[in-house]
């Protein structure tokens, strides 16, 4: 029985890019391997919080660590994906989020290829396993966050059973100022 770390708190002992030594109050020092958005947070003597997510194989147990739940999901998401490993993934993470999205969204391979780790076919895999998957919501989608009735549609459908990136698709050609109604109307006939 292994024991998984979750969450971890402590103060920061040692900062390094690639690595953060966390001692905690039992006096106990774990190093994490710390997301972009995490370690901009961290100084050296300075409080650690952060979402764990522990990775154990025969010779080591790591942990890698993340500002919020949201880059704890998409990690491990992405590690799910064949030829993603935590190394890749931590540094996918560690890029804005919004960008990262969107190129999976548009099935953007020039860009996601630009992160390390990322070769032409893994690109590929990457956008067919995760476009649905994952909540397109913070794609900077900004049509679909800047109405009411859109986000009223949205989550209707989101409801029914159709994904995220699918409504945002669907409902980007949807006559401007339709009300929530005329939106679904408007989806489930463009989707039939």
């Amino acid at each position: 029985m292994h024991m998984m770390i979750g969450y971890l708190v402590g103060t920061v002992a040692k900062l390094s890019a690639k690595n953060v030594v966390v001692m905690t109050t039992g006096g106990v020092g774990y190093n994490v391997l710390p997301a972009g958005s995490l370690l901009a947070e961290l100084r050296e003597g300075g409080e650690f919080k952060a979402c764990i997510h522990t990775i154990v194989k025969e010779t080591e147990i790591s942990l890698y660590g993340f500002g919020c739940d949201d880059e704890k999901i998409l990690f491990e998401k992405l590690i799910g994906v064949s030829g993603i490993g935590p190394k890749t993934a931590i540094a996918i993470v560690s890029t804005p989020t919004e960008q990262f999205m969107r190129a999976i969204s548009e099935g953007d391979v020039p860009f996601l290829t630009k992160l390390p780790g990322l070769g032409k076919k893994t690109a590929e895999r990457l956008i067919v396993e995760l476009r649905g998957k994952i909540n397109l919501d913070t794609a900077g989608d900004v049509d679909l966050k800047k109405s009411p009735a859109m986000s009223e549609a949205s989550e209707a459908l989101q409801n029914l059973g159709y994904d995220m990136g699918t409504i945002a698709e669907v409902l980007k050609g949807a006559p401007k100022n339709t009300d929530a109604e005329g939106l679904v109307k408007f989806f489930l006939s463009s989707n039939a």
